[in-house]
C-alpha cells in the first residue's frame, strides 16, 4: 500500500467513525434548539464525504 492509499483509507476510517458518532449523538439528543439539525446537516456532509472516498 503506498502512501496515497495509507491516506484515503486512513480518511475512509476517520469519516466512518465520525459517522457512526454522528449517528449516536443524533438519537441521544432531545428535539431542543436546532440540535439535530445542526448534527443531522454534519452527518450528510460526513456521509457525502465517506461516498466521494469509497468512489461512489
Amino acid at each position: 500500500m503506498n502512501e496515497e492509499e495509507l491516506k484515503l483509507e486512513t480518511l475512509r476510517r476517520l469519516a466512518k467513525k465520525a459517522l457512526k458518532e454522528l449517528d449516536e449523538a443524533y438519537r441521544r439528543i432531545p428535539e431542543t434548539d436546532n440540535g439535530k439539525a445542526y448534527l443531522f446537516r454534519g452527518k450528510e456532509r460526513v456521509r457525502m464525504m465517506l461516498n466521494i472516498l469509497e468512489g461512489g
